[in-house]
């Protein structure tokens, strides 16, 4: 604080605009990280929900879906494979053709009677052999470099036993996931060998994909996961004993650009709260600054107004007293100059002519007393003219004295703005000068106090006073403990230095200054004795005493607080600021 108030007032301005500047940034900065996180944090779950809601459409079209061909194939197995497994005719009707992919009809030993020999769907029906009657759905195997996968029907009502067969094969899949209008996801189709079954780019189709991703989908996890920053929902859909896997990732930026543009957004609002945050604060410091000058102003009329008041109350009557003790010496001085006393000049002279007429006639005084009456008559002259010459000089420094107290009695009583730093200072150099401050430390601390309407005259002698006590009391001290060291001993010792602290601090309202001193203290059971006025402790010639101390300190709002340490007295003076 100290240093704070050292600086000045245009560098504690802009310092503050900064400190304010400074925070509200931080604030700022605070506060869109927080909105933001909140802002990303919704956009996340609605992307998951989103990814989830996606997969859990596509599991239920693909089981959809191979219900529909199950069925379809089941129907044809029923009726059309009834028929040609009867005939035993390698051929395959245009008729029979109902969808995408190749249908097959089988006999019990594997062997192809409708439709092109496929080695890989003979491997593929072999696998569910456990087939009794139904479909089934067989593992996934590559077919002309793609994957495929087979439904198999056991026909029912045929001379022999056979199977009907129909292909899945990626286009099939992959019309399930064009058939979603939503195209800023990527769907990938998988099957239990971490291939790509089923994309909207053919060139994905039967692509190896071994990556985190794919081997918690190929686990069974569900749900939505995140890798290298990118977010995908996984599922999977189990057509009897098989499953397809379904990985759904958001490739479009739509996020990333409604997250930038809120950002944006965030920032132009913010920045024009601030801007307005930021006039309403120098509108409020201005009006604060205003406030404080009307404050400053009216604390000022009213300290003009206690002014006047204590002059009415203290100083006038004191003021009047002297003016008409000055006006009762300026009479008397004034009748002692002139008047009847004039006419003893020349009286002796006169005299001393009669004796001189008579003389001559021989009828008066001789010549040595002739002489003697004109010397005795010069001496009341000269001795007459000066008095009337010292008269008139006192008579001079009267009338200045008398226009020197009516100048102070009408400028405020001879009222001026102290500084107690510097009388602190001065009155320090006045007690090196005047008291014995032999082995006495002084130890001065100074905070920055504003000037005080007071008479600068009465604060010296406050504080010399108090100052004269203090080195009063220690040299006291010593003296008693040197005579007790003395009486023990019989050697003088060698005197301890002793310890003065003088400070002033500024509180709230209110300037202190503390002297504080190593004295022993004074008796608390005279503490009341010392503010009488006709009680002295000690001999002050150029001071006040304690009780003219606190009788001035009150005329000028201010007191005066004794109060015992642990090695002396300490006073505390509290000036009203």
């Amino acid at each position: 604080m100290k240093q704070w108030a050292l600086l000045k007032p245009g560098w504690q301005k802009v310092i503050l605009y900064l400190v304010v500047l400074c925070v509200t940034v931080f604030l700022a900065a605070v506060l869109q990280w927080f909105v933001m996180r909140q802002f990303s944090s919704q956009l996340t779950e609605i992307q998951n929900e989103q990814l989830q809601h996606e997969v859990q459409e596509l599991s239920a079209s693909i089981t959809e879906r191979y219900g529909v061909w199950q069925a379809e194939l089941k129907e044809l197995s029923s009726s059309l494979g009834r028929d040609m497994l009867n005939e035993g005719k390698r051929q395959f009707p245009e008729e029979f053709k109902r969808d995408t992919g190749s249908f097959y009809v089988l006999d019990e030993q594997y062997r192809v009677l409708a439709g092109r020999n496929n080695r890989q769907m003979k491997s593929a029906v072999q696998q569910i052999k456990w087939l009794q009657n139904g479909c089934a759905v067989s593992p996934s195997v590559t077919e002309d470099h793609k994957p495929a996968q087979f439904i198999v029907c056991r026909i029912q009502g045929a001379q022999t036993g056979g199977f009907m067969v129909r292909t899945v094969d990626a286009d099939m899949l992959s019309e399930i996931i064009k058939s979603k209008p939503v195209n800023q996801h990527e769907v990938l189709f998988y099957n239990n060998q971490f291939k790509v079954v089923a994309s909207r780019n053919t060139s994905d189709i039967n692509r190896t994909d071994i990556t985190n991703i794919t081997r918690k989908m190929l686990e069974g996890n569900t749900g939505v996961i995140e890798d290298n920053g990118e977010r995908y929902g996984i599922g999977f859909s189990r057509i009897g004993e098989e499953a397809l896997y379904i990985s759904v990732e958001d490739v479009s930026q739509e996020i990333a650009q409604r997250i930038s543009s809120f950002r944006k957004q965030l920032w132009t609002v913010m920045a024009l709260v601030l801007i307005m945050l930021w006039v309403m604060f120098v509108q409020f410091r201005r009006r604060i600054v205003k406030d404080t000058l009307v404050n400053n102003q009216i604390r000022d009329r009213r300290r003009d107004e206690d002014l006047r008041q204590q002059q009415d109350t203290y100083y006038l009557p004191l003021m009047q007293t002297v003016e008409q003790r000055l006006q009762e010496l300026q009479e008397q001085t004034a009748r002692l100059t002139g008047g009847d006393d004039l006419k003893l000049l020349g009286f002796y002279h006169d005299l001393a002519n009669c004796f001189e007429a008579s003389s001559s006639q021989g009828k008066g005084a001789s010549h040595k007393e002739l002489e003697y009456f004109r010397e005795l008559n010069e001496n009341f002259i000269q001795g007459r003219l000066r008095q009337e010459s010292s008269l008139g000089e006192l008579l001079t420094g009267v009338r200045t004295l008398r226009d020197i107290l009516e100048e102070m009695m009408h400028d405020n009583s001879g009222i001026r703005f102290t500084d107690m730093n510097e009388v602190l200072s001065e009155s320090l150099k006045w007690a090196n000068r005047s008291l014995n401050m032999k082995n006495i430390q002084v130890i001065l601390r100074q905070e920055p106090v504003p000037s005080i309407a007071a008479q600068a005259q009465m604060l010296y002698k406050t504080i010399q006073g108090l100052l004269e006590n203090a080195v009063q009391a220690m040299n006291k001290g010593e003296d008693q403990v040197e005579n007790k060291e003395r009486s023990r001993t019989g050697i003088r010792s060698k005197r301890q230095s002793q310890v003065l602290k003088v400070s002033s601090r500024l509180e709230e309202g209110e300037i202190l200054i503390i002297i504080e001193d190593t004295g022993g203290g004074i008796d608390d059971k005279k503490r009341w004795s010392y503010f009488q006025p006709d009680y002295s402790q000690s001999s002050q010639e150029h001071t006040f005493s304690l009780y003219h101390m606190d009788e001035y300190l009150k005329t000028i709002g201010g007191r005066l607080k004794l109060r015992n340490t642990d090695q002396g007295l300490q006073a505390i003076v509290s000036l009203r600021r």
